[in-house]
């Protein structure tokens, strides 16, 4: 879905499926201006269907009741996903013997070095691309588990931006499996909206840097607590079509 600023008219790709039913109010990083979005689409039920009636007692968080709706609802999304056994089969083939790896985007020798150190407290291999070239090149050949973006490159002001949008078109079943930080001076740390705006999994201020592998180590257990259940179910569904 694409969201235009109505103050300064700067252009943003909104992951739909990421939307609750509601909508939201999102803040453009350009002006700082609120964008409302809508909520996604939801169908309506067949005609003469009866949704089953769950009670806020059987729905509690870990009762057979949520831990059944959780799993249809992962099925759900794969089969709207659209999964495609072969290209998944081949990621984890090359997971399993690259499962540790990070890729650091960044230019500045400094940061470099401050973002290694904490990828590798967190017993990670580490690869650098100090350009935008560099890092597109890197994410053709490998899958990363980590991947660090800097917002810009002194060759090219939008370089982190278009390293985002590449990590963005990978099939969702590849790309959910790699968590991306987005690092710039011009965002807070852990900044939800801009992170669901931009496509990361977590922003991180340069200011910050030196406490990353805090924030990756929370924003990893979070991203992996919300993707299990799915990942349960596409094993399922990876037997079922075997």
């Amino acid at each position: 879905m694409r969201v235009t600023c109505p103050s300064c008219n700067k252009a943003y790709t909104v992951d739909e499926s990421k939307l609750p039913a509601s909508g939201a109010v999102l803040k453009c990083q350009a002006c700082g201006g609120k964008m409302t979005v809508p909520g996604r689409q939801v169908q309506d039920a067949p005609a003469g269907s009866k949704a089953p009636v769950e009670t806020a007692e059987s729905l509690k968080p870990g009762s057979p009741a949520w831990e059944k709706l959780k799993r249809e609802t992962a099925a759900e999304v794969l089969r709207q996903l659209g999964l495609r056994p072969s290209v998944h089969a081949q990621d984890a083939e090359d997971d399993d013997g690259e499962l540790n790896l990070a890729l650091v985007a960044e230019d500045e020798p400094l940061f470099q070095e401050v973002i290694r150190d904490a990828l590798e407290k967190l017993g990670y291999q580490v690869e650098q691309a100090r350009s935008t070239a560099d890092a597109l090149e890197a994410l053709k050949r490998k899958p990363y588990r980590i991947v660090t973006v800097d917002n810009r490159f002194p060759d090219d002001s939008e370089g982190g931006y278009k390293i985002l949008q590449t990590i963005n078109a990978f099939y969702p079943e590849k790309r959910r499996k790699m968590f991306v930080t987005f690092i710039s001076a011009d965002l807070a740390t852990m900044d939800i909206n801009s992170a669901f705006i931009l496509g990361a999994n977590l922003t991180v201020s340069k200011k910050d840097v030196k406490r990353l592998d805090r924030f990756l180590a929370q924003g990893m257990r979070e991203h992996e607590s919300l993707y299990a259940t799915f990942d349960e179910v596409e094993q399922e569904i990876q037997a079922e079509t075997a």
